[in-house]
């Protein structure tokens, strides 16, 4: 599954959904271990169009491990005729069964027998079922489109089962640890076609109905029924030129989308063969589809053999796509590729590894872009995003450690939609990378596949391949193993600021560190503490990021010589570690110095320059820092050439900017804005002419953007005038003028800016859209505009799944909780239709955390502390974790109370 590769401002609107609740891991929710799958035999007749229902039977052979009388299975949402489950001794002999029952509850199905069964006894349990094909996006489920040609609803169905869908499909052992072999059947009517995990093999009439077909595919190599996926269509294929003839590679979509998936039929062959060469490791299917789903919950599902992406998240038009999104989604296609790998041939035991999971493809698809799309330099961007992502999400008291003991199957889903799954895995993956180097890390990895291979296996496993490899190869001393190292970062809540006090008399340097919290708490937590691996320099040579001694629980508060004459010191080269780096208020002068010579700054490289300017903003936020040392730092931009320190800059500014909205200082605070953009601004300002490179491109989207939002009237009245340039065109639809990498940025200004012609322009151009990248960010900038009844009537249209598809509605909300007036109409829209979103959304079962967070992280008073949490009290039945909830949201706006209490005053006078 793919929960990023969103808009970093969507990302982090996305970031606050619903908290986790800690809790230990508990056998009550899990089946008992007295039985294990060997194969499944799987049957299903799909109706489309008429019952939208599906029948089947399936087959488990499994084997008993442990003594007892009762079979547990899964199934939920499902109808069983008791009657016909039918149980045999390796499928010869009938063994009597005396009941049947359920614990909807636990999702459990028990088949007692009459007879005891014994270690190592084989049995064949069949079982007849039926369901419905229902639109909650989860399951089995039936989707739809409109056919352009006939103007004609056509229905599909396709499976979602990652983490607990499959037994809402069939009856079965539905956790990721019982992997077994599946041979699937799947009958549907004549005229249209299926597809599974594996390749296709033959096909024949169905014996009981003339006007359907069962189509048969090849059996599956041990794989968990989370991964089990197939679909019903009419889908249109196009198939790839492979480079490995032994893998057939295809792109199934809607007929319509055809000629928008040249992009991933060509970029697919080569992921798989770069992926087959870093892991060392043959694809062991004959096939991989990937398919694009009109109605579809996730961003991406890894399904072996068969990916299943959102629209937007596979499909595009090269001539008109920009390059951030040609990155994404080839980020995507390789992270799902990935997981075939890293999830699919060695899958976790539980879902408490689901971070290692999630975190190894991405880790997998950021090398894969900067491998396949070497000018890009696509991983040192995505790294610094998700650095901003990860160091404002963990410093809350109320995060969680990256690996979550799951103790219910409830707690799951919040952990699968959580960014920090995702955000914080690749970072430590590189840092374990950094401090092992790449040849002992990817050999580890290579080891690790090949041991558990078509297994299971838990991030210890991986720890021990990589410890393994790094005694063998010396990168590592002996008496030190990964696990004791990565333990202290996987298992514990947050991440450390590493402490730099220089005593410049004595010519030392003391090292100490404690764990980075956005709002102090009471007293310092002494009992956290992680090994931290050192590396500094004083001299410039930053490319030795091999650490030099450790920092950890035994040795901290150490002291080591550094001479008196060095002007700075700088910790963790090129940005490595997830940490934070205070330093003393000299050291932090003679950086500053250094910073902002135009003849100098570059000898700080590009990351560490990342660094400086994300913990100076963070340490002044919470008072460590005075914000006139951190403004002062920021003056340096003015010379600042590259994309990642702008980022880094403009992204930290924006919680100030946020915090400043509606208050009589937010003019003054963007004025300040336009002053430091100016330079930049004017080398950007010609919106028609091109730039080269992708993180020149993405420079100039950034700066363009801010300087529109801090209301530069210059910007504004040029994408004013393009924007209406394009409303007057011949034809605006197969005619967009707009520079093809500022489409989205000059939308969402102009609608910001606009008025209702504006907006109804775009609205109408996203409606005749057959692009579902373009369609996406009109969705977003439709919800900038500043008029309320626009803004009141795009919300109640985000629930009808008529005019806005449902995965993609939570934008519109996200998206008008970022202007001023879209706040507060989208608040009120919140609490008096809470009842109406959460129907509108349970049926997914998706949490409503995110909604309520995005309005939280805007809140700076008691007051508005207060109103949210009657509110939340009040309507505590729509929430999962209401508990866990009102935690995160409590310390998000008591974190703004304290920084408006203690700066507001202070800040624009910088």
């Amino acid at each position: 599954m793919k929960f990023v590769g969103f808009k970093l401002i969507f990302i982090i609107a996305l970031s606050l959904m619903g908290s986790v609740v800690n809790s230990e891991e508990t056998s009550d929710f899990k089946l008992p271990t007295n039985f294990k799958p060997i194969s499944y035999e799987l049957n299903v007749t799909t109706y489309l169009e008429d019952k939208f229902v599906f029948e089947g039977v399936v087959g488990i052979r499994m084997t008993c491990v442990e003594a007892t009388d009762t079979i547990v299975l899964h199934s939920t949402s499902l109808n069983i005729d008791t009657k016909s489950v039918v149980l045999a001794n390796g499928g010869e002999n009938v063994i009597p069964v005396s009941s049947v029952s359920f614990d909807p509850d636990k999702e459990f199905m028990h088949v007692k027998s009459t007879v005891n069964f014994k270690p190592c006894d084989e049995f064949v349990l069949t079982i007849s079922f039926t369901g419905n094909l229902t639109d909650d996006l989860v399951g089995y489920y039936r989707s739809s489109y409109v056919d352009k040609e006939s103007n004609q609803t056509r229905w599909l169905a396709i499976t979602y089962f990652e983490p607990l869908g499959a037994r809402r499909a069939f009856p079965c052992l539905d956790e990721p640890v019982y992997k077994a072999i599946f041979k699937i059947r799947l009958s549907h009517k004549k005229g249209l076609t299926s597809i599974s995990n594996m390749k296709f093999m033959n096909q024949i009439n169905c014996p009981s109905n003339s006007d359907y077909v069962v189509d048969e595919f090849e059996e599956s190599p041990p794989m968990s029924t989370y991964l089990v996926v197939y679909m019903v269509s009419d889908f249109v294929y196009t198939e790839a030129n492979s480079e490995n003839d032994q893998v057939n590679y295809r792109i199934i979509c809607k007929k319509d989308l055809a000629n928008q998936t040249e992009f991933a039929i060509n970029l697919g062959p080569k992921a798989l063969k770069y992926h087959e060469e870093y892991f060392d490791e043959k694809f062991p299917l004959h096939k991989q589809d990937m398919a694009a789903i009109p109605d579809f919950s996730s961003r991406s599902m890894e399904n072996w053999g068969l990916a299943t992406f959102q629209e937007s998240g596979l499909l595009m038009d090269l001539d008109v796509t920009v390059i951030d999104d040609v990155y994404e989604i080839a980020h995507l296609i390789i992270h799902e590729l990935a997981h075939q790998w890293f999830g699919g041939i060695v899958t976790m035991k539980w879902w408490t590894g689901l971070w290692l999971n999630e975190g190894f493809a991405e880790y997998a698809g950021f090398r894969g872009v900067d491998f396949l799309f070497p000018e890009s330099k696509y991983f040192q961007v995505e790294n610094v995003k998700n650095f901003l992502l990860v160091l404002d999400q963990d410093s809350l008291q109320s995060a969680h450690p990256l690996a979550v003991a799951i103790g219910k199957p409830d707690e799951i889903a919040p952990i699968s939609a959580d960014p920090i799954t995702f955000a914080k895995g690749p970072i430590l993956l590189h840092m374990i990378n950094t401090f092992l180097g790449e040849n002992t890390f990817k050999q580890g990895v290579r080891n690790y596949i090949h041991k558990y291979k078509f297994s299971n296996a838990e991030q210890d496993d991986l720890w021990c391949s990589l410890t393994e490899e790094a005694h063998r190869q010396g990168t590592l001393d002996k008496n030190l193993t990964v696990k004791q190292i990565m333990d202290t970062w996987t298992l514990q809540t947050g991440y450390p600021v590493l402490n730099v006090i220089r005593d410049y008399s004595a010519g030392t340097v003391t090292l100490s560190q404690e764990r980075y919290l956005s709002i102090k708490s009471n007293g310092t937590d002494n009992k956290t503490c992680w090994w931290i691996p050192i590396t500094m320099t004083t001299s410039g040579d930053f490319n030795q990021t091999n650490p030099t001694f450790w920092l950890n629980c035994e040795n901290n508060n150490l002291t080591t010589p550094l001479a008196k004459d060095n002007e700075w010191v700088i910790y963790n080269m090129q940005m490595t570690v997830l940490s934070r780096v205070f330093y003393d208020t000299r050291n932090w002068m003679g950086i500053i110095c250094t910073l902002n010579d135009p003849t100098k700054y570059e000898t700080i490289p590009t990351l560490n320059r990342v660094q400086l300017i994300l913990d100076s903003l963070s340490f002044s936020q919470v008072g460590d820092l005075d914000y006139e040392i951190t403004f002062q730092l920021l003056k340096y931009l003015k010379n600042e050439k590259e994309y990642t320190p702008w980022f880094a800059a403009l992204s930290g500014l924006v919680m100030i900017d946020d915090l400043l909205k509606r208050t009589p200082n937010h003019a003054v605070f963007q004025k300040n804005m336009r002053d430091m953009l100016s330079c930049m601004y004017s080398k950007f300002r010609n919106m028609d002419e091109k730039v080269n490179g992708y993180e020149n491109i993405q420079l100039q989207s950034l700066v363009i953007s801010r300087a529109c939002q801090y209301k530069t009237k210059d910007c504004i009245q040029r994408v004013l005038d393009l924007f209406r340039k394009w409303m007057k065109s011949s034809d605006p639809d197969n005619n967009n003028i707009l520079p093809k990498e500022l489409k989205e940025t000059i939308c969402i200004q102009a609608v910001q800016y606009g008025g209702e012609e504006e907006w109804n322009f775009l609205f109408e151009r996203y409606q005749r859209s057959n692009l579902p990248i373009e369609k996406y960010y009109m969705i977003f900038a439709l919800g900038y505009t500043s008029i309320e009844s626009l803004l009141l009537r795009y919300l109640n249209w985000s629930l009808d799944e008529s005019i806005i598809p449902r995965e993609d509605a939570p934008l519109v909300f996200y998206s008008e909780t970022f202007n001023e007036v879209g706040f507060l109409v989208a608040k009120e829209f919140l609490y008096c239709k809470i009842a109406d979103i959460y129907e509108y959304y349970q049926r997914q079962g998706d949490s409503l955390g995110g909604y309520v967070n995005n309005i939280a992280s805007q809140m700076k008073t008691k007051e508005e502390l207060e109103e949210l949490q009657s509110f939340i009290t009040k309507s505590s039945s729509y929430f999962k974790e209401p508990d866990s909830v009102i935690n995160q949201i409590t310390e998000t706006i008591k974190k703004n109370i304290e920084w408006t209490s203690k700066f507001y005053n202070k800040i624009v006078p910088y």
